[in-house]
Protein backbone atom coordinates (compact mmCIF):
# COMPACT_ATOMS: atom_id res chain seq x y z
CA UNK A 1 0.00 0.00 0.00
CA UNK A 2 2.86 2.63 0.72
CA UNK A 3 4.28 1.88 -2.33
CA UNK A 4 1.35 2.20 -4.38
CA UNK A 5 0.70 5.51 -2.42
CA UNK A 6 4.52 6.67 -3.33
CA UNK A 7 3.71 5.95 -6.68
CA UNK A 8 0.59 7.85 -7.01
CA UNK A 9 2.23 10.39 -5.82
CA UNK A 10 5.47 10.31 -8.19
CA UNK A 11 2.86 10.45 -11.24
CA UNK A 12 0.16 13.02 -9.99
CA UNK A 13 -0.59 15.72 -12.75
CA UNK A 14 -0.01 18.57 -10.29
CA UNK A 15 3.20 17.44 -8.47
CA UNK A 16 6.45 19.35 -9.13
CA UNK A 17 9.46 19.06 -7.70
CA UNK A 18 9.97 22.09 -6.40
CA UNK A 19 6.36 22.29 -4.79
CA UNK A 20 2.97 24.19 -5.63
CA UNK A 21 3.97 26.01 -8.91
CA UNK A 22 1.23 28.84 -7.35
CA UNK A 23 3.64 29.72 -4.56
CA UNK A 24 6.59 30.58 -7.40
CA UNK A 25 5.24 33.17 -9.11
CA UNK A 26 6.80 31.41 -12.43
CA UNK A 27 5.49 28.63 -14.87
CA UNK A 28 8.91 26.59 -14.23
CA UNK A 29 9.15 27.02 -10.58
CA UNK A 30 13.22 27.83 -10.98
CA UNK A 31 13.41 31.09 -10.22
CA UNK A 32 12.31 30.99 -6.70
CA UNK A 33 9.16 32.84 -4.96
CA UNK A 34 8.03 36.07 -5.83
CA UNK A 35 9.03 38.73 -4.01
CA UNK A 36 6.70 40.28 -1.37
CA UNK A 37 4.73 42.95 -2.61
CA UNK A 38 4.84 41.61 -6.10
CA UNK A 39 6.44 44.33 -8.80
CA UNK A 40 5.99 46.96 -6.25
CA UNK A 41 10.29 47.25 -6.00
CA UNK A 42 10.62 47.42 -9.54
CA UNK A 43 8.00 49.99 -10.09
CA UNK A 44 9.51 51.57 -7.18
CA UNK A 45 13.18 51.78 -8.96
CA UNK A 46 11.70 53.18 -12.21
CA UNK A 47 10.22 55.86 -10.08
CA UNK A 48 13.62 56.67 -8.35
CA UNK A 49 15.35 56.47 -11.69
CA UNK A 50 12.82 58.91 -13.50
CA UNK A 51 13.16 61.51 -10.68
CA UNK A 52 17.16 61.21 -10.71
CA UNK A 53 16.51 61.93 -14.25
CA UNK A 54 14.08 65.11 -14.56
CA UNK A 55 16.55 66.39 -11.12
CA UNK A 56 19.58 66.14 -13.22
CA UNK A 57 17.13 68.28 -15.69
CA UNK A 58 16.82 70.66 -13.49
CA UNK A 59 19.90 71.06 -12.43
CA UNK A 60 21.12 71.46 -15.87
CA UNK A 61 18.84 74.22 -16.56
CA UNK A 62 20.07 75.72 -13.12
CA UNK A 63 23.70 75.46 -13.94
CA UNK A 64 22.98 77.48 -17.04
CA UNK A 65 20.68 80.18 -16.05
CA UNK A 66 23.37 80.80 -13.44
CA UNK A 67 26.45 80.86 -15.56
CA UNK A 68 24.37 83.54 -17.90
CA UNK A 69 22.90 85.57 -15.23
CA UNK A 70 24.87 84.91 -11.92
CA UNK A 71 23.68 83.84 -8.77
CA UNK A 72 21.33 87.02 -7.98
CA UNK A 73 20.44 87.69 -11.55
CA UNK A 74 19.08 83.67 -11.78
CA UNK A 75 15.49 83.24 -10.63
CA UNK A 76 13.41 80.31 -10.16
CA UNK A 77 10.92 81.94 -12.30
CA UNK A 78 14.07 81.58 -14.97
CA UNK A 79 15.00 78.49 -14.61
CA UNK A 80 11.36 76.68 -14.66
CA UNK A 81 11.84 78.67 -18.05
CA UNK A 82 14.49 77.27 -19.23
CA UNK A 83 12.48 73.89 -18.86
CA UNK A 84 9.51 75.08 -19.83
CA UNK A 85 7.27 74.02 -16.42
CA UNK A 86 5.76 75.77 -13.75
CA UNK A 87 7.81 77.29 -11.13
CA UNK A 88 6.80 75.58 -8.20
CA UNK A 89 7.38 72.40 -9.91
CA UNK A 90 11.00 73.19 -9.33
CA UNK A 91 10.76 72.76 -5.25
CA UNK A 92 9.67 68.90 -5.85
CA UNK A 93 13.53 68.34 -7.08
CA UNK A 94 15.20 71.20 -4.55
CA UNK A 95 14.36 73.18 -1.68
CA UNK A 96 15.58 76.57 -2.95
CA UNK A 97 18.12 77.70 -5.26
CA UNK A 98 20.53 78.28 -2.26
CA UNK A 99 20.50 74.11 -2.57
CA UNK A 100 20.61 74.04 -6.23
CA UNK A 101 23.71 76.10 -6.30
CA UNK A 102 25.10 73.97 -3.59
CA UNK A 103 24.41 70.77 -6.04
CA UNK A 104 26.16 72.58 -9.46
CA UNK A 105 29.15 73.38 -7.35
CA UNK A 106 29.78 70.03 -5.57
CA UNK A 107 29.47 68.42 -9.63
CA UNK A 108 31.16 71.10 -10.73
CA UNK A 109 34.70 70.35 -8.70
CA UNK A 110 33.91 66.45 -8.77
CA UNK A 111 37.27 64.57 -9.74
CA UNK A 112 39.70 67.27 -9.58
CA UNK A 113 41.27 65.71 -6.67
CA UNK A 114 41.78 62.44 -7.96
CA UNK A 115 42.51 62.52 -11.32
CA UNK A 116 45.41 65.20 -10.28
CA UNK A 117 46.22 62.16 -7.33
CA UNK A 118 46.41 59.74 -10.22
CA UNK A 119 48.64 62.00 -12.55
CA UNK A 120 51.12 62.19 -9.48
CA UNK A 121 51.36 58.68 -8.50
CA UNK A 122 51.64 57.35 -12.49
CA UNK A 123 54.78 57.11 -14.39
CA UNK A 124 56.18 59.22 -17.07
CA UNK A 125 58.25 61.94 -17.28
CA UNK A 126 57.71 65.47 -15.90
CA UNK A 127 56.99 67.34 -18.49
CA UNK A 128 53.70 64.71 -19.52
CA UNK A 129 52.28 64.85 -16.39
CA UNK A 130 52.39 68.59 -16.20
CA UNK A 131 50.36 68.27 -19.63
CA UNK A 132 48.32 65.86 -18.27
CA UNK A 133 47.40 68.00 -15.42
CA UNK A 134 46.67 71.05 -17.30
CA UNK A 135 44.46 68.85 -19.57
CA UNK A 136 42.61 67.22 -16.67
CA UNK A 137 41.99 70.40 -15.44
CA UNK A 138 40.84 71.61 -18.72
CA UNK A 139 38.67 68.58 -20.12
CA UNK A 140 35.51 69.28 -17.99
CA UNK A 141 34.96 72.68 -19.74
CA UNK A 142 33.65 70.46 -22.81
CA UNK A 143 30.99 68.42 -21.22
CA UNK A 144 30.20 70.46 -18.04
CA UNK A 145 30.72 74.16 -18.59
CA UNK A 146 27.65 75.24 -17.06
CA UNK A 147 28.81 73.62 -13.76
CA UNK A 148 32.16 75.20 -14.15
CA UNK A 149 31.38 78.67 -14.71
CA UNK A 150 28.62 78.54 -12.11
CA UNK A 151 31.48 77.49 -9.66
CA UNK A 152 34.09 79.41 -10.59
CA UNK A 153 31.86 82.86 -10.82
CA UNK A 154 29.03 81.77 -7.98
CA UNK A 155 30.62 79.87 -5.36
CA UNK A 156 31.17 82.82 -3.40
CA UNK A 157 27.00 82.75 -2.60
CA UNK A 158 27.29 79.29 -0.84
CA UNK A 159 26.56 78.92 2.92
CA UNK A 160 29.81 79.72 5.04
CA UNK A 161 30.06 75.76 6.12
CA UNK A 162 30.35 74.86 2.10
CA UNK A 163 32.94 77.52 1.24
CA UNK A 164 34.73 75.93 3.87
CA UNK A 165 34.44 72.54 2.94
CA UNK A 166 35.20 73.62 -0.71
CA UNK A 167 38.38 75.97 0.29
CA UNK A 168 39.91 73.00 2.23
CA UNK A 169 39.54 70.77 -1.24
CA UNK A 170 41.39 73.63 -2.46
CA UNK A 171 44.03 74.06 -0.89
CA UNK A 172 44.60 70.47 -1.34
CA UNK A 173 44.48 70.67 -4.85
CA UNK A 174 46.40 73.41 -5.17
CA UNK A 175 49.27 71.36 -2.75
CA UNK A 176 48.91 68.88 -5.40
CA UNK A 177 49.94 70.75 -8.20
CA UNK A 178 53.12 72.15 -5.80
CA UNK A 179 54.34 69.11 -5.05
CA UNK A 180 54.37 67.85 -9.08
CA UNK A 181 56.43 70.83 -9.26
CA UNK A 182 58.20 70.07 -6.43
CA UNK A 183 58.61 66.65 -7.53
CA UNK A 184 59.91 67.80 -11.31
CA UNK A 185 62.43 70.13 -9.17
CA UNK A 186 63.51 66.70 -7.21
CA UNK A 187 64.37 65.01 -10.52
CA UNK A 188 66.08 67.54 -12.04
CA UNK A 189 63.73 68.05 -14.76
CA UNK A 190 62.36 71.59 -13.91
CA UNK A 191 64.82 74.71 -12.56
CA UNK A 192 66.08 74.26 -9.06
CA UNK A 193 65.28 78.05 -8.40
CA UNK A 194 61.78 77.25 -9.40
CA UNK A 195 58.94 78.88 -6.56
CA UNK A 196 56.87 75.66 -6.91
CA UNK A 197 54.14 77.43 -4.50
CA UNK A 198 53.29 80.63 -7.09
CA UNK A 199 53.93 78.24 -10.40
CA UNK A 200 51.66 76.08 -9.42
CA UNK A 201 48.57 79.07 -8.51
CA UNK A 202 49.76 80.59 -11.88
CA UNK A 203 48.90 77.24 -14.06
CA UNK A 204 45.71 76.88 -11.90
CA UNK A 205 44.86 80.34 -12.59
CA UNK A 206 45.48 79.99 -16.49
CA UNK A 207 43.61 77.25 -16.71
CA UNK A 208 41.06 78.52 -14.68
CA UNK A 209 40.69 81.28 -17.58
CA UNK A 210 41.20 78.63 -20.36
CA UNK A 211 37.37 78.22 -21.41
CA UNK A 212 37.38 82.37 -22.02
CA UNK A 213 39.93 81.93 -24.66
CA UNK A 214 37.97 79.37 -27.16
CA UNK A 215 36.45 81.06 -30.50
CA UNK A 216 35.80 79.34 -33.38
CA UNK A 217 39.55 79.12 -34.14
CA UNK A 218 40.49 78.30 -30.77
CA UNK A 219 40.06 75.26 -29.34
CA UNK A 220 40.13 73.95 -25.44
CA UNK A 221 43.36 71.29 -26.37
CA UNK A 222 45.34 74.23 -28.75
CA UNK A 223 44.69 76.24 -25.65
CA UNK A 224 45.68 73.59 -22.92
CA UNK A 225 48.61 73.32 -25.46
CA UNK A 226 49.67 77.29 -25.67
CA UNK A 227 49.73 76.86 -21.70
CA UNK A 228 52.03 74.09 -21.11
CA UNK A 229 54.74 74.92 -23.98
CA UNK A 230 55.00 78.66 -22.71
CA UNK A 231 55.40 77.12 -18.58
CA UNK A 232 57.30 74.74 -19.83
CA UNK A 233 59.83 77.00 -22.17
CA UNK A 234 60.29 79.58 -18.66
CA UNK A 235 60.49 76.25 -16.06
CA UNK A 236 62.79 73.05 -17.71
CA UNK A 237 66.46 72.92 -16.71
Amino acid sequence: MARAVRNRQRYAPNAHPQGDQRKTGCASGGLGPMPEGGHAPLLKRGKKQKYRHRQQEVLDAAAAVIARKGYHGASTTDIAGELGVAQPSLYYYFASKDEALEEICRIGTAGYLERLQAILDGGGATRDKIRDAIWAHIEPVLTIPNYIKSFQRERRYLPAGRRQELGRLTGEYDMLFRLLLESGVAAGDLKPGLDCELAALMLITQCNAAQYYVGDDVSLARTSAAIADVFLAGAES
